[in-house]
C-alpha cells in the first residue's frame, strides 16, 4: 500500500509502485490506456491527468477527486460498487459510461460531459452546476433533487427518469421537452 505520496508526471507505460493507494495525489500524469484492474484508490486526488481508455475493471474508487482531468472512453460502471465515491471538477469526460452506480451527492461541477451514458444510476442531489452535457444520456436514473440550474446542452426525458425535486433554470426547459418534438420560442 502506498500512503500519502505525490506522484508527478507519470506516464501510463511506466508501472505504478503498487496497486493500493491511500491519500495520494497524482499530478499531470498520462494514464492513457493504463490497466487499473483490481487497483484500490482511497482518498486520492487526480489533478490535470489524462485517463483515456483506462481500464477500471473491479477497481475501487472511494472518495476519489478528479480535477481538471481529461477522460475518454472510461467505463466507471466496471468499478467495484461498494464504497464508490468520485468527484469531478472542471474535467472533460467524453464517451464515459456510468452504469448502476450509486452516486448520491456526486459533484460534476464545471465539467464537460460529452456523449456520456448514465444508466440506472442513483444521482440523488448530484451537482451538475456549470456542466456542458452535450448528447449525454440519462436512462432510468434517479435524479431527485439534482441541480441542473446552470447546466446546459442537456436532454433529459422525465418519463424514464425519477426527477422529483430536481432543479432546472427556465432557460433549460427545452432540454426536458425535446423528446416531444415541441417548438419552444
Amino acid at each position: 500500500m502506498i500512503y500519502d505520496k505525490v506522484l508527478h508526471k507519470i506516464c501510463g507505460t511506466e508501472p505504478l509502485p503498487g496497486t493500493e493507494f491511500e491519500g495520494c495525489v497524482f499530478r499531470e500524469c498520462d494514464f492513457t490506456e493504463a490497466d487499473f484492474a483490481d487497483f484500490d484508490f482511497v482518498d486520492c486526488r487526480f489533478e490535470k491527468c489524462r485517463l483515456g481508455m483506462v481500464c477500471l475493471e473491479a477497481a475501487g474508487l472511494r472518495e476519489v477527486e478528479f480535477e481538471g482531468c481529461e477522460m475518454r472512453g472510461v467505463d466507471f460502471g466496471l468499478c467495484r460498487r461498494f464504497g464508490f465515491a468520485a468527484t469531478f471538477r472542471a474535467c472533460h469526460l467524453s464517451f464515459c459510461s456510468f452504469h448502476e452506480l450509486k452516486m448520491p451527492k456526486a459533484t460534476f461541477s464545471g465539467s464537460t460531459l460529452k456523449e456520456c451514458f448514465f444508466s440506472e444510476c442513483d444521482l440523488t442531489q448530484a451537482d451538475f452546476s456549470g456542466c456542458d452535457l452535450e448528447r449525454t444520456l440519462f436512462d432510468r436514473c434517479r435524479l431527485e433533487k439534482a441541480d441542473f440550474r446552470t447546466a446546459f446542452q442537456y436532454t433529459i426525458d422525465p418519463a424514464v427518469n425519477r426527477m422529483r425535486g430536481a432543479r432546472f433554470s427556465r432557460e433549460g426547459l427545452d432540454g426536458l421537452l425535446a423528446q416531444y418534438g415541441l417548438e419552444i420560442e
